[in-house]
């Protein structure tokens, strides 16, 4: 019997992803100590860090471009339509690819080419392109591989090697995507619409040498920092950024520890018998989120270690403390990173950031969720785009298709905070959303 080349590379993968898990396991009692004694470093020096976070906001408001690191800005004026999503990790074909798996990949290009028929910007605020998943696939092991070969190797060698392996993984991306990547690059980046942020999965962007490999798939854009939607005066209405800077697992040159978790997690996956927490949201989430039954709350954590129960690890009840969020002053700050819709959630004290709103992102089972900026009624609105022919949503997506993709009926609804403001559901199916600050019924680009 002949043995295919594709058997031979299975197998491969099988056993490294078997010799993984067993010096993973075998290493565990050893390491803790020391992933504890890190985090709590790592949370430590995040706590200081929100006070630089809302000194570079404050500084953006101003019109002044932040002090480096986080020196990269992208300024556009407040009165045009933009839509903001975040958190997509594209990645290459095989388990690791959550679009493909979700269904959305159809679904998103067809959102694309909607907004620009529209006229409204697009903006993809951070971990768009993902550099920390492994496994999945042979080719998703043997990058993991190279990954693990080529890290510890110092000077410039190990650092060339390093980008030669990143522009291979993030061609592969881009032909996984293609549908994505053709309607920024075609359509989007030559009218001067579309800008992009760097979150923690795509950091690699960070080095300027692959910032510009970036660049050249999407049609020139350079990724940035900060986003400002800017008033006439100068100051800021909107600031749009990932959101994982003063994340103590995850913040720019302090985000072992997250790349840790997410190969650990990856590696437990590709184990033979054994099942991970899964990463993706199941179709049960995808519901609850339209029936107003997942939480419209700030994220807390255990101010020791940096996490929470749930895998959380960004603190924005520190974060609204630092803003004084019940303030309706001052820009609105919208940001991904956290994967949950929010829209002006509430503190542990029940009181809301007015100004706060969080994109999600795009791995829910069948749906996409984001941000839309009417520039005509300076606001954001917290909006899902899904599948319309789907018949456990037919009663949220009726009357509500506004476009299509080979046949498929596509629904764009709003979302919003319900009476208490304790919960996040799509407003069709709200008896009265209302608002703290009487957000937008509806976004000009739609």
């Amino acid at each position: 019997m002949t043995v295919r080349k594709s058997q031979v590379y299975g197998a491969l993968a099988t056993a490294w992803a078997i010799v993984k898990f067993v010096i993973g396991w075998m290493l565990m009692p050893i390491v803790t100590p020391f992933i504890a004694w890190r985090a709590a470093v790592n949370h430590a020096l995040a706590k200081a860090r929100v006070g630089s976070f809302r000194a570079a906001v404050a500084a953006l408001d101003a019109g002044v471009t932040p002090p480096a690191p986080t020196d990269r800005v992208t300024w556009l004026p407040s009165d045009i339509d933009v839509f903001i999503s975040s958190d997509l990790h594209r990645c290459f074909p095989g388990a690791r690819d959550w679009l493909e798996v979700q269904g959305t990949k159809g679904l998103y290009a067809a959102m694309l080419d909607f907004y620009a028929e529209s006229g409204a910007h697009v903006i993809e605020n951070g971990d768009i392109d993902d550099f920390w998943m492994i496994g999945g696939s042979p080719y998703g092991q043997a990058y993991d591989a190279a990954r693990v070969a080529t890290k510890p190797l110092p000077g410039r060698l190990g650092l060339e090697l390093r980008r030669s392996l990143y522009r291979q993984h993030l061609q592969r991306i881009v032909a996984a995507n293609h549908l994505s990547y053709d309607r920024i690059a075609k359509r989007l980046a030559p009218a001067g619409r579309y800008h992009r942020t760097v979150g923690n999965h795509d950091d690699v962007f960070l080095d300027p040498a692959l910032a510009e490999e970036i660049a050249a798939v999407s049609g020139g854009v350079d990724p940035v920092d900060w986003v400002v939607l800017t008033h006439p005066d100068g100051s800021a209405a909107a600031v749009i950024t990932h959101g994982h800077q003063t994340d103590g697992w995850n913040s720019p040159g302090r985000s072992n520890l997250g790349q840790a978790a997410t190969w650990l997690a990856n590696s437990f996956s590709d184990a033979p018998g054994l099942e991970a927490p899964d990463s993706i949201p199941p179709r049960s989430l995808t519901l609850a989120l339209l029936r107003g039954h997942l939480p419209n709350h700030l994220i807390s954590v255990d101010q020791r270690f940096g996490t929470n129960m749930r895998y959380d690890s960004l603190d924005e009840e520190r974060l609204f403390d630092a803003f004084g969020g019940a303030s309706n002053l001052g820009p609105w700050i919208l940001l991904g990173h956290t994967h949950l819709p929010v829209f002006q959630p509430l503190s542990k004290s029940a009181v809301p950031w007015v100004r706060y709103v969080n994109s999600g992102n795009g791995l829910w089972n069948g749906m996409v969720t984001g941000i839309e900026w009417s520039g005509a009624e300076q606001r954001p609105v917290l909006v899902a785009w899904l599948w319309a022919d789907d018949e456990d949503t037919t009663e949220f997506t009726e009357d509500h298709v506004v476009t299509e993709w080979e046949g498929r009926p596509i629904a764009r609804i709003e979302l919003s905070r319900d009476l208490d403001g304790r919960h996040v559901r799509a407003v069709s199916s709200a008896v009265d959303p209302g608002s703290v600050d009487q957000p937008a019924t509806r976004s000009a680009s739609a």
